[in-house]
């Protein structure tokens, strides 16, 4: 029950296609009982001594006629199994992507994308096994217990008891060995996960490892959590390995059984020798599938061991979709902002409150760690503020659909990440469909026009995996424009600069002013010249507010940011 309380939802969708498996596998192994029943006739009718060519010769055609019927039977069920356990699969992959591009930011954080990876290929994998041929083995299993039983009782009640004894034993060790199986597969499948976390992480940071010549070192840690894994998979292996060994011994003591005792009725004539070749042949039937169960029972244990580690994503609670209401753009206020991001750490922001004006252009500065990214993070609702504490047009940003108000701010993350595509494709990701013409703009607005007229393919040159193929100021500068594509009535760059000089910065700032007449632009940067004629400066430390307003106010306050400001003109004299 509780394995069928996982494969519910996916069984529920599919209650026709099981019903015809169970339907072709029924009308199987009822047409399999035809054969025995067929070479007792036939045998009883040889000791008859009536027995000519022609009446054996048709005992054979109708015989081979069966197994024809029973071969395209079978084939029926097999194409049905194979095909459901196809299309959950397909289902099962659909609803843990779509889950987790749903799921919030803060489960990224503790999660690694080979985990993440594990869930998605092997997990599924295993469940496909099981909803397929596992599935099909223990219908087929139990549709011949429930056909073949009764005959064997109604040949003979007597030697089915005595065939009978060996199966509490047998349900008995097959318990303890299904409860291992479960545990050991469990290890084995988060085992995997570890392992390819590690080969992603380091084919992701294969520059880092090479700078730093770790090649060796790193070989060595995956050599030895690939070691793990095969110590983990022989472990599940050994018990896996028991089930053909004991379902073997206990069944054949069943057969042992019948030639001991059904071979006495023969000799006392309580039993045909047909009869007794029948019973014979019924009971091999059985067996067949009992030994296989085995493996279906293993394929059903690493299947819910699979199906819990992909339940664990797909309940996770989905961040509330608090406010409906559709954002319209205006004033950015936020109201004593105070946040962690979880109980056991510090405040990120304390008390944080400041103002945008429509259409106005404010920098927020501050030394690392200040909270500068938490800050945009909660505007854009990528995280949740606590409610009252962050305004978009004078609306409480927790009242807004996430949908609408994403859909007025551009925003461009200190991690800027391309896809492995064309240009055009990425710098359209923000678009409903791709709009060359305000392409092209956005990436003379963004400096970028020139670099593209340098690429073999221009704007049809492919990326590589997170834009490797262009250099960290050309990637910034791609999501810059990317964000600038979409016409959004508010810009926030989040340390967009941080990979180009500052000659091609100034002259993206420049662009920027005459791009984004009438929006409002929320600029984070270390920079300070950049941002010098900005409309409103706002300094983080802490996270706290230590200062806020022009240029030329905070430099005659003195403070943080002119310490900042004096420490940056030093250095630019120098260089």
């Amino acid at each position: 029950m509780r394995g069928y309380r996982l494969f519910a939802a996916q069984f529920r969708r599919y209650r026709l296609w099981i019903l015809g498996i169970v339907v072709s596998i029924f009308l199987v192994d009822a047409v399999g009982l035809v054969p025995p029943w067929l070479v007792k006739e036939a045998v009883d009718f040889l000791n008859t001594g009536l027995a000519d060519a022609p009446t054996l010769g048709m005992f054979a055609l109708v015989i081979l006629g069966t197994e024809v019927c029973r071969a395209c039977l079978r084939f029926t069920w097999r194409r049905i199994a194979w095909d459901l356990s196809r299309h959950i699969e397909l289902d099962l992959r659909n609803e843990l992507f779509a889950k987790t591009v749903r799921l919030p930011p803060s489960f990224f954080d503790g999660t690694t994308i080979g985990d993440l990876m594990s869930r998605a290929t092997s997990d599924i994998e295993q469940v496909r096994m099981f909803c397929g041929m596992g599935v099909l083995v223990l219908l087929d299993t139990l549709a011949i217990i429930v056909t073949t039983y009764p005959f064997l009782i109604s040949l003979s009640p007597r030697l089915t008891l005595y065939t009978s004894i060996p199966l509490p034993f047998l349900a008995a060790i097959a318990y303890r060995l299904f409860m291992e199986t479960h545990r050991r597969s469990k290890a084995v499948q988060d085992q995997f996960g570890d392992v390819t976390a590690r080969v992603l992480e380091n084919l992701n940071g294969i520059r880092v490892v090479k700078a730093f010549a770790r090649e060796r070192e790193e070989a060595e840690r995956f050599r030895e959590l690939s070691q793990e894994s095969v110590r983990l998979n022989m472990r599940l292996a050994n018990v896996q390995a028991i089930y053909f060994p004991v379902f073997t011994i206990f069944l054949e003591t069943g057969t042992l059984l019948v030639l001991w005792f059904g071979g006495a009725d023969v000799v006392r004539g309580h039993l045909t020798v047909g009869q007794f070749w029948q019973y014979t042949a019924l009971l091999m039937w059985l067996t067949g599938p009992m030994v296989g169960l085995g493996w279906t029972l293993s394929l059903y244990q690493r299947g819910v061991a699979s199906m819990e580690r992909l339940n664990e994503v797909l309940h996770l609670p989905e961040p509330e979709e608090v406010g409906g209401e559709t954002a319209s753009p205006g004033a950015i206020e936020f109201r004593h902002l105070t946040f962690r991001y979880s109980m056991d750490r510090e405040e990120a922001l304390h008390d944080v409150s400041f103002t945008v004006p429509a259409g106005a252009r404010v920098a927020i500065v501050g030394r690392t760690g200040s909270g500068k990214t938490t800050l945009v993070s909660l505007l854009t609702r990528l995280y949740e503020p606590p409610p009252g504490t962050v305004f978009v047009g004078g609306k409480d940003v927790r009242t807004l659909s996430p949908a609408s108000l994403r859909a007025i701010i551009g925003f461009v993350p200190q991690d800027g990440f391309l896809f492995s595509d064309t240009l055009e494709e990425n710098l359209a990701f923000g678009l409903a469909r791709t709009d060359r013409a305000q392409v092209e703009a956005a990436s003379r607005a963004a400096c970028l026009d020139e670099a593209i007229a340098s690429f073999p393919e221009g704007y049809d040159q492919v990326v590589g995996e997170r834009g490797v193929t262009l250099s960290g100021g050309q990637r910034q500068r791609a999501c810059i424009a990317r964000a600038i594509a979409t016409g959004a009535p508010v810009l926030v760059l989040d340390d967009a600069f941080s990979s180009v000089d500052a000659a091609t910065e100034e002259r993206i700032v420049s662009r920027l002013r005459e791009a984004g007449q009438g929006k409002t632009v929320i600029v984070i940067t270390h920079r300070l010249s950049s941002v010098s004629d900005a409309d409103a400066i706002v300094v983080l430390d802490h996270g706290r507010v230590v200062a806020q307003g022009r240029h030329e106010e905070l430099l005659a306050a003195g403070g943080l940011y002119a310490q900042i400001w004096r420490r940056q003109q030093l250095r630019a004299e120098i260089e």
